[in-house]
């Protein structure tokens, strides 16, 4: 191989690590925005569930109600097996 395809082929593989440095900068910098955005979701939810929980003290709601809403709202409460799930979470919580 000669002299200039040498330097040409080194150029390439130096243009394709450059490039590579800045797609890793690129993730990385999207990555700590969604940790940073998950972080701040898991907060809010936190504090709602917190604020949740101590409404619910004061005033108790009919699990079975609830459950049906959620049904209601999705056709079918097997659809929303989670949702079903947190509303037993948060109703025990709340009578701690």
């Amino acid at each position: 191989m000669s002299e200039f395809m040498m330097s040409q082929v080194q150029g390439l593989l130096a243009k394709v690590s450059d490039d590579l440095d800045k797609m890793n900068r690129t993730a990385n910098a999207t990555t700590d925005m969604l940790l940073g955005a998950i972080n701040d979701l898991a907060a809010n939810l936190f504090a709602t569930q917190a604020i949740l929980c101590v409404l619910l003290k004061d005033h108790p709601v009919d699990a079975a109600k609830v459950k049906a809403w959620i049904a209601s709202q999705t056709g079918n409460a097997m659809e929303a097996p989670k949702a079903q799930m947190v509303v037993d979470q948060l109703l025990a919580a709340a009578k701690k």
